[in-house]
């Protein structure tokens, strides 16, 4: 099985905490964690950190989920990066915005901790054919 390296920005503790005890199911999985873009960024940077997937809350502080990924993508070896939100905003026409962001998916919110590995691996490897 293929080894994902995630990147999870969240600031609302309670989803992090499940969204890590999730992922932990599943071994392929390392994920990073971080409570804010700003705070990723800067340790993106400082550590030259590269990752497979961002999984983004979209109403983040200081800045959006989107803009976050689009910031992320012009950091040194990140810009094949896939990502997707994690949002409680799912309607039509909000999807089809982030997929015009470049997203390459979303998972709604509230979600299945027991599948939430398998919803990952989806969007993954849907984005990479």
């Amino acid at each position: 099985m293929e080894t994902i390296r995630l990147l999870f920005v969240e600031d609302e503790p309670d989803i992090r905490m499940i969204v890590n005890r999730a992922i932990k199911l599943d071994p392929g999985i390392v994920v990073t964690t971080y409570k804010t873009g700003v705070e990723a960024l800067d340790a993106i940077e400082q550590n030259g950190d590269v990752f497979d997937f961002a999984l983004i809350n979209l109403r983040l502080p200081y800045m959006s989920g989107i803009e976050f990924f689009e910031r992320v993508r012009m950091l040194s070896g990140m810009d094949n990066i896939i990502g997707a939100l994690i949002t409680a905003s799912v309607r039509d026409s909000e999807v089809a915005s982030y997929k015009g962001a470049g997203m390459h998916g979303y998972i709604a919110k509230p979600f299945d901790p027991v599948s939430l590995s398998k919803q990952i691996r989806s969007i993954y490897h849907l984005a990479r054919v």
